[in-house]
């Protein structure tokens, strides 16, 4: 099998940041579905902190999809310094942060959606899996 080509990983890598993203824009229910940790933890997968470097470049992204992410990662560090490192769902909810989240998760979540998903198996140059996600 032959190793995949580093478009490939970037194809995935997009659609894993979508649904990463597609939990912060769920607001409340994705923290209750999801927990606090990996609230933060499935975006910082991919887009690290401010404080612990920049996004990379990914060659399936537009310059319009990653400002919108970077967008997230603004509003998603403020959130995660001005909370506790350990809390419930609950605890977290009640801090107001996933509600400020949400809409601009929305938005970037938006942004990606309507060009689509790539394919995981085959290099695209436009995302072939277009229409309503998930």
């Amino acid at each position: 099998m032959d190793a995949p080509t580093d478009r490939l990983i970037d194809q995935r890598l997009r659609n894993r940041i979508i649904e990463a993203v597609h939990i912060l824009s769920k607001g409340d229910e994705g923290v209750r579905q999801v927990w606090p940790d990996e609230y933060f933890e499935s975006f910082y997968d991919f887009i690290p902190h401010r404080d612990d470097g920049e996004m990379q470049q990914n060659s399936a992204m537009t310059i319009e999809e990653r400002t919108a992410l970077l967008e997230v990662r603004d509003i998603l560090d403020t959130a995660c310094d001005a909370t506790p490192q350990q809390m419930e769902a609950e605890e977290f909810i009640a801090t107001g942060w996933p509600s400020k989240v949400q809409p601009i998760a929305r938005n970037a979540l938006s942004l990606m959606l309507r060009r689509g998903r790539f394919d995981e198996k085959a290099e695209e140059i436009e995302p072939s899996f277009k229409g309503k996600w998930p």
